[in-house]
């Protein structure tokens, strides 16, 4: 590639905090273009040239222009790196498949236990994503401060685990790889997962594990994809699909109100309380990949406000779906399974909801495969290749996906395990333990917090120790129980999980 193709890519920079750094990734422009010297108006010929006449220099002046137009349109309607593009991203990973799971998770803890672990893992995940957005914004510091070549590279993102070894060290780097890895693998399985439990439900005459293999395929098209910068409409889309579901639910349960002879049991027991404390925490579960999404905003450091507006907006649909379907079901929700569209009667507004359900899950199974696809590339050398020899390597990936989906399609205990040992160091654990050891003091922090680095590390050590012993410890213990008692029932590969023969 030229030097001057290497120029138009990289000229535009923005600030993050106290450092800048290129705006726009390599894969922009492989994706949109570089414009054509054909139709550019400095190429054009001029009226007195003897090999073209006037009319031809118009034409194709007007068809620059057009050409123009549609490319700046296409941008604004796919490509943005504003705080509101940030806010559709992290509204779009941390509410999704989870709202369906909800009811179900209430009917473990029970009213009371369900919405104080829901605010409290709500609260410390805005706080841990802060802290996060701390890291990464010293990390690009320090890189540029060392003039590192990553710092001007347009097709280096930064990985969680590239924080961790900049601000910690190599064996946290391991450590967290390893955590992020098996998280995101497991959260995009269980996209595919429940999106074939949906369908299931929507068409009975298919089974899941066929609704899988389908399902699997069509969203393995997400792979190419470059960024998370190119999701502007699909993040809107996933906002407007969840948005129309958790209201539903909510709307029609409280309609209905509590059926006949509804009971309030939970919790029953000591492991189905810690079982629905980890599906909780699970939840919050998508900061293994906010740090790409942050990476590829116009201004990184201010991720966190972005993460602020989706945990206000995230409350509107958890909090009024999860109270309201387990006041009208009861502990119908915990017996009917953790898919919530099975408490509902069928109608045009159900079956909608399904519809919107399974194009979120569409939209959630991008934003959790992407960082693991800038893993891959990075981990086999083909991060600086053409998007599309990216995009061709990132489909093996998504096979294996689709295969983990098959083989374990049990619902609720994926989620479980997953919050036990995924979403536990992942969203909780690491930031708070790699924020205390990265900074000694104040002096050459980038974010400054605002109170003192001293109570803030004694803050952080006590959420280590909670999410620990209640979330890795109890919960998994619990999770673990659950899963092989799922597989000793159902057995891998199941052809129809938990399927109901009255559908």
């Amino acid at each position: 590639m030229s030097s001057q193709d290497n120029n138009n890519d990289t000229t535009s920079a923005t600030s993050n905090e106290n450092f800048s750094f290129p705006r726009r990734s390599k894969t922009e422009s492989l994706l949109i273009g570089p414009q054509s010297s054909a139709v550019h108006p400095t190429n054009l010929p001029t009226s007195g040239s003897p090999y073209a006449s006037t009319d031809t220099a118009a034409n194709s002046l007007e068809e620059g222009a057009f050409y123009q137009r549609s490319m700046n349109t296409f941008k604004n309607i796919t490509i943005g790196g504003t705080v509101f593009d940030g806010f559709l991203l992290a509204a779009s990973q941390e509410v999704g498949q989870s709202i369906l799971t909800l009811p179900n998770v209430f009917a473990q803890t029970g009213f009371v236990g369900g919405v104080i672990l829901e605010l409290v893992f709500a609260t410390l995940a805005l706080y841990t994503n802060y802290l996060l957005v701390a890291m990464h914004a010293q990390h690009r510091h320090n890189l540029k401060e060392r003039e590192d070549a990553k710092h001007e590279d347009p097709f280096h993102i930064v990985s969680y685990h590239e924080i961790m070894e900049g601000l910690v060290g190599k064996w946290m780097k391991y450590f967290s790889l390893m955590v992020v890895f098996f998280a995101l693998l497991g959260l995009t399985t269980v996209q595919i997962i429940a999106t074939s439990s949906n369908m299931y439900i929507l068409d009975p005459t298919t089974d899941k594990r066929t609704w899988s293999f389908i399902w699997g395929g069509l969203f393995s098209l997400i792979a190419f994809v470059p960024t998370f910068k190119h999701y502007r409409a699909i993040s809107i889309l996933g906002i407007l699909t969840t948005t129309y579901v958790a209201w539903f639910m909510t709307v029609t349960a409280a309609i209905e109100g509590p059926v006949e002879d509804v009971t309030y049991e939970a919790p029953q027991t000591v492991q189905s309380f810690f079982n629905g404390f980890v599906q909780l925490l699970f939840v919050y579960g998508g900061h293994t990949s906010n740090i790409e999404v942050a990476d590829v905003m116009d201004n990184p450091g201010s991720y966190d406000k972005s993460y602020f507006w989706s945990y206000i907006y995230v409350f509107t649909l958890t909090m009024p779906n999860a109270v309201t379907v387990y006041h009208t079901y009861g502990m119908q929700a915990l017996y009917q399974g953790a898919n919530s569209f099975t408490l509902f009667e069928r109608s045009a507004a159900r079956d909608l909801g399904i519809i919107m359900m399974t194009l979120h899950q569409a939209v959630a199974f991008g934003l959790f495969a992407g960082p693991l696809f800038h893993m891959f590339e990075k981990m086999i050398h083909i991060h600086d290749k053409p998007f599309w020899v990216r995009a061709l390597a990132r489909l093996p990936l998504c096979g294996v996906m689709l295969l983990l989906a098959v083989a374990f399609p049990f619902f609720g205990a994926v989620n479980a395990v997953l919050g036990a040992f995924t979403t536990s160091f992942g969203t909780y654990i690491i930031p708070v333990i790699a924020y205390n050891l990265a900074f000694k003091s104040t002096d050459d922090m980038v974010k400054k917090p605002v109170v003192s680095l001293k109570l803030l590390k004694a803050f952080n050590w006590l959420i280590a120790a909670f999410v620990i012993l209640g979330g890795v410890g109890m919960g998994g213990y619990t999770s673990i129980k659950g899963f092989i008692a799922q597989i000793d029932e159902f057995d891998y590969f199941a052809r129809c999980y938990q399927c109901n023969p009255e559908l």
